[in-house]
């Protein structure tokens, strides 16, 4: 793995540490990755959303009938 350094105020610092101990987190590290997989995964989820919004407004535009029967003479 590769190590990353972090700079946190002393109360926000406080605060992480208190969280991790609460939630029974191994590490800090631990709590970190967690959050930046979860942050990661929702933006894979975000541009699959934009490309199924995409795919539905070209909708109109991939089924035309038209293009098919003018494509099935040459396909």
């Amino acid at each position: 793995m590769k190590t990353i350094t972090i700079k946190l105020p002393e109360e926000e610092a406080k605060k992480l540490d208190l969280f991790v101990k609460e939630k029974n987190y191994l590490s800090k590290s631990e709590f970190i990755r967690n959050l930046i997989m979860e942050k990661i995964g929702s933006i894979k989820k975000e541009k699959q959303g934009w490309l199924v919004l995409a795919e539905k407004s070209m909708e109109k535009i991939w089924s035309n009938k038209k293009d098919e029967e003018t494509w099935s003479k040459y396909l």
